[in-house]
């Protein structure tokens, strides 16, 4: 099954899509977000101070490398949040998060690691109280270019139903 990108309008143009149809979030489904991401220590300390967490390991460049065995340790925080935006295009259709079950760091996230994120479609149904709405459960996965795993988690996600939401008249597709 192809999923596009875009789409052709009247005029010529391509249009982007927004998020995977409901009806296409089958399980098995697996999506590889693209691009990955360079993690990067001082933009991570950035967001930890913004945030006002001032831990030495988020904040201090000593302690962020002795945590990190010589390059800084990156935020788990700072982390499940790159990864959800890194699957906001496949999952652009959510109403609203429902759950985060099974959050897991099996290994320590480091300044200059390069990340990819990876998704499977582990289970969707219709909503029994939102007809244009359907649940959809994914499980999701960071890992290095070399395939060491940093952050997994599982996500129940409602999502807007085929052509049901603001999305047609926001201008997106």
């Amino acid at each position: 099954m192809r999923y596009p990108s875009h789409q052709q309008q009247s005029d010529g143009a391509l249009g982007e899509i927004i998020g995977i149809d409901f009806a296409q979030l089958q399980p098995g489904l697996v999506i590889e977000h693209r691009p990955g991401f360079l993690l990067d220590w001082r933009e991570a300390r950035a967001r930890a101070l913004i945030a006002g967490d001032h831990a030495p390991v988020l904040v201090d460049p000593e302690a962020a490398a002795f945590a990190g065995e010589g390059r800084a340790a990156i935020s788990e925080t700072w982390l499940v949040s790159l990864l959800v935006a890194a699957t906001t295009r496949a999952f652009g259709r959510v109403v609203a998060n429902l759950a985060w079950e099974n959050v897991a760091f099996p290994a320590l996230a480091r300044d200059s690691d390069y990340v990819l994120a990876r998704s499977e479609v582990l289970s969707r149904r219709d909503s029994a109280s939102r007809p244009s709405q359907g649940i959809v459960r994914v499980s999701t996965s960071g890992a290095t270019a070399d395939g060491r795993i940093l952050c997994s988690y599982e996500r129940t996600l409602l999502v807007y139903c085929d052509h049901h939401g603001p999305h047609a008249e926001a201008g997106y597709f």
